[in-house]
């Protein structure tokens, strides 16, 4: 009898245990935000530059490309047409967070757009808080994030049309 309940209260502990590993080791289950591969990207709310509040979150279930950047930046101007490109061809939902804080003024983005022919949604980051949110420090930056919501790549400068689209088929796996 003792030794029966012996086994039995050592395979409720190990079992225990193993439920403790997978339940801290399952990316599904974790909900902290953070900027590295895996987690889950820090969620913000926007305005576009049509006066549309914008959260990350409404785009879960999609695989997202996060941009930041700004007009007078070249590599910027250089990865838009792709970008567009990318978007049209619905394989990444595209959300273009401008550092609008560093703008001369709104009006630059505004014509920036209209001149690029850009359809995405533009976000002003007026304050400078979701930029710092994610700490951007060369412009463009790219965080290619799942349906999850879960940062899978981040780019540090331009980004073409071919590496969007390889990054697009790797979020969709």
């Amino acid at each position: 009898m003792k030794f029966t309940v012996i086994v039995i209260l050592a395979a409720l502990m190990m079992s225990w245990t193993f439920y403790s590993y997978i339940q801290e080791e399952s990316p599904e289950m974790q909900t902290e935000e953070g900027l590295d591969q895996g987690d889950l990207a820090p969620d913000f709310e926007l305005t576009t530059l049509e006066g549309e509040t914008v959260q990350l979150s409404d785009f879960r279930g999609s695989p997202v490309m996060l941009n930041f950047w700004a007009t007078w930046c070249p590599p910027c101007r250089a990865e838009m047409p792709d970008m567009q490109q990318v978007y049209d061809d619905g394989d990444l939902e595209v959300l273009a967070v401008n550092l609008t804080s560093s703008e001369s003024s709104a009006d630059d983005v505004s014509t920036f757009v209209t001149d690029f022919g850009l359809t995405f949604p533009i976000l002003m980051d007026e304050e400078a808080e979701i930029s710092d949110l994610y700490e951007i420090q060369p412009v463009p930056t790219s965080y290619f994030i799942d349906e999850n919501g879960r940062i899978q790549q981040a780019s540090y400068g331009p980004v073409n049309e071919e590496q969007m689209r390889q990054q697009a088929e790797m979020l969709g796996d």
